[in-house]
């Protein structure tokens, strides 16, 4: 290792200023983390830049990479649930289309906000199988179910676009709730908005990406028909988007924090235990309310709306577990195991009996298979 690391300071110990300096030039001879770690035996290019000017004499220059996520998450989980809060607020315009409507604008916009050449194409799908589809399924006047789609696929779409394009939506969304307005065409100004600023951003996902951010809209409509009284709790769904911001902060700076490969898989090992460890007691919840449905108190158990209430909390906590163990997936780079994961819920429709604890009963067992293969991601330092 010694005798590498020397061989490549002299190729670089003149016009060096600092670390980052000669990282971009590392990076720019055609030097990976992988190659870094294979070949001098450290794990980042990061950490072989501070090597080749220890070599050279100079004091490595680290300068300090906190990655804030406290700020991300809350801006994430308000860009979420800005659809939600428009949906409660056009009530009485979405009574008037068919399902198919709001499901074919969540699962479409879900995967259009991967990147600008799919959002401008699922818009046009929207509109197209909004207009196209058959009255049964969009409601009899074609020009609201096309007006609707479109509102929601942008709010869905603009899920990855800055916060204050979503602030005009907030507002019109709680001036109609609270009765201080009563002119609902101003939703989809506030949507397109949110759209055009979907349009300017120029990340680009994978195929295997957007056919995981398909899969997962398909499993939440399936939780939203299963369970249409608790369509409110969805709310409580971005609360783990507070565990997935801080697994991606963390896993951002865990392979530039240590300088040897042991500290660095001691790093991996308490990054997937903390992962893991927050993930599993939503399971067990999920799982103890699906199973106290069946057993409820007597006063309780009379009531004709308490078993699917209860289940409907179980799928909607069940469901944010699984969206969230999909998302690690994908970002460890697990895309293909993420679809399948997230598609495999909807086996709750072709298994038969009642759909609400059907589509609980698949959730759990989706959750428990997505637990271990999130263990077998998030605990791989080849995968960071």
């Amino acid at each position: 290792m010694s005798e590498s690391v020397a061989e490549l300071a002299r190729r670089f110990e003149r016009g060096v200023v600092d670390v980052d300096e000669l990282v971009a030039a590392l990076e720019a001879a055609g030097i990976s983390d992988r190659l870094a770690e294979r070949r001098y035996g450290v794990p980042t290019v990061f950490a072989l830049g501070e090597a080749v000017l220890a070599h050279l004499e100079r004091p490595p220059v680290r300068a300090p990479r906190p990655v804030p996520y406290v700020r991300a998450a809350l801006r994430r989980s308000a860009l979420l649930l800005t659809p939600v809060v428009c949906a409660l607020a056009a009530a009485d315009e979405l009574a008037r289309v068919g399902w198919a409507v709001p499901a074919v604008a969540a699962v479409l916009g879900w995967a259009g906000a991967r990147g600008r050449a799919y959002a401008a194409a699922g818009a046009l799908l929207t509109a197209a199988a909004c207009g196209l589809a058959p009255a049964t399924l969009a409601g009899p006047d074609r020009g609201l179910a096309v007006a609707v789609g479109l509102t929601g696929y942008a709010l869905v779409a603009g899920a990855r676009t800055g916060l204050r394009w979503a602030v005009p939506a907030w507002l019109a969304a709680g001036a109609l709730l609270a009765g201080l307005w009563d002119r609902v065409e101003v939703l989809p100004v506030a949507a397109a908005l949110l759209l055009a600023a979907a349009l300017r951003i120029r990340a680009h996902a994978p195929v295997t990406g957007v056919l995981v951010a398909l899969c997962q809209g398909a499993t939440a409509v399936l939780v939203w028909r299963a369970a249409p009284d608790a369509a409110v709790l969805a709310l409580g769904v971005p609360l783990l988007v507070f565990v997935v911001c801080w697994h991606e902060a963390r896993a951002a700076t865990a392979t530039d924090a240590h300088d040897d490969l042991r500290a660095f898989h001691a790093e991996v090992r308490d990054l997937g235990t903390v992962t893991v460890g927050a993930l599993v007691p939503p399971l067990v919840a999920g799982v103890g309310l699906g199973a106290a449905a069946y057993r409820l108190p007597y006063l309780l158990s009379s009531h004709p709306g308490a078993r699917g209430l209860v289940l409907g909390c179980a799928a909607v906590l069940l469901l944010g577990g699984v969206l969230a163990l999909t998302t690690l997936l994908a970002a460890r780079g697990r895309r293909l195991a993420a679809a399948a994961l997230a598609a495999a819920p909807l086996g709750a429709l072709v298994a038969g009996g009642t759909l609400l604890p059907t589509t609980v009963a698949a959730l759990a067992a989706t959750y428990l298979a997505g637990l271990v293969l999130a263990a077998h991601a998030v605990f791989d330092p080849e995968r960071y």
